[in-house]
C-alpha cells in the first residue's frame, strides 16, 4: 500500500546518498593517486630552473609544458569517470538510433583515427533503435574509437559495426591492434589499471572503467574479446526500445 511506496522511496534515496557518497570517496583516492607522479615531476622541474641548477631551454620548458598537459588530460579524465558513476541519476533517456550514434562518433574520432595511421570502415546502415541517452553513449564509444586509435599500430584496421540480436541493440568496436593477453582481460574495465602492452602509451587507465559505467547505466553490458596475439574487439549490448 502507501506505506509500501514510502518505504521504497526513502530506500531509493538512501541507496542514492551511498552511491553518491561513495564516487566522492573513491573520486578523491583517484585524484590523489593520479596526480601524484606528474605533480611531483613538474614540482621538481620548476624547483631546478628557480634553484638555477637547470638552464629554462625550450627543451626543459617543453618537458615542464607536457606534464601540465598530463595533468589536464588526468583531471578530464577523472571528471568523466565521476560524471559516467553518476550517470545513472542524469541519463536522458529516449528512443534513438544506436545505428546513428555509432555513426555520429566514429566521424568525429575519424580524423584522430586515420593521422594514427589506421584504415577505417563502418559497417553502419541497418537502424538499431534502443532507449538511451544518446549523448552518453557516443561518450562511450568515442572513448573506445580513442583507446584504438592509441594503441593500434599504423596500419591496423578498425572496424565499427551495428546490429540487433534478440532483445538486445549490439555495438562494436573491432581492431586488428597487437590485442589483449588473456590473463589481462578480467581486468581491462578497472579503474586505473593499464596492460602490459601500455608502454609508453600516454594514459589514465580511466576510460574503459568510464565506458563501462555508462553502458550498465542504461542497463547493458560490455565485453571484450582478444585472442591475445593480435585483435580486440569491444561489444556493447543495450536493451532495445519497444514496438
Amino acid at each position: 500500500g502507501e506505506l509500501g511506496e514510502v518505504a521504497r522511496a526513502f530506500n531509493s534515496m538512501a541507496d542514492e546518498v551511498v552511491r553518491a557518497e561513495t564516487v566522492r570517496r573513491q573520486l578523491a583516492a583517484d585524484v590523489a593517486h593520479e596526480l601524484r607522479t606528474p605533480l611531483a615531476a613538474l614540482r621538481a622541474g620548476l624547483e631546478e630552473l628557480r634553484d638555477g641548477f637547470r638552464e629554462p631551454d625550450a627543451e626543459r620548458l617543453a618537458a615542464l609544458h607536457d606534464q601540465s598537459l598530463r595533468l589536464g588530460r588526468v583531471v578530464q579524465d577523472l571528471a568523466d569517470l565521476s560524471a559516467a558513476e553518476s550517470a545513472a541519476l542524469s541519463l536522458r533517456v529516449t528512443t534513438t538510433d544506436l545505428t546513428e550514434i555509432g555513426r555520429a562518433a566514429l566521424a568525429a574520432q575519424r580524423p584522430r583515427l586515420e593521422s594514427a595511421g589506421l584504415l577505417v570502415t563502418g559497417d553502419l546502415s541497418v537502424p538499431v533503435p534502443v532507449r538511451a541517452d544518446p549523448d552518453r553513449l557516443h561518450q562511450a564509444i568515442s572513448n573506445l574509437l580513442a583507446n584504438a586509435a592509441r594503441y593500434c599500430r599504423p596500419g591496423d584496421r578498425v572496424t565499427v559495426r551495428a546490429c540487433r540480436q534478440g532483445g538486445s541493440g549490439v555495438l562494436e568496436v573491432a581492431d586488428t591492434g597487437p590485442g589483449i593477453p588473456a590473463d589481462e582481460l578480467p581486468h581491462v574495465f578497472e579503474r586505473l589499471w593499464r596492460g602490459s602492452h601500455a608502454g609508453e602509451v600516454t594514459g589514465s587507465g580511466i576510460g574503459l572503467a568510464v565506458v563501462r559505467e555508462l553502458v550498465t547505466a542504461h542497463g547493458g553490458t560490455v565485453s571484450v574479446a582478444s585472442p591475445g596475439s593480435a585483435g580486440t574487439t569491444v561489444t556493447i549490448r543495450i536493451p532495445v526500445a519497444q514496438d
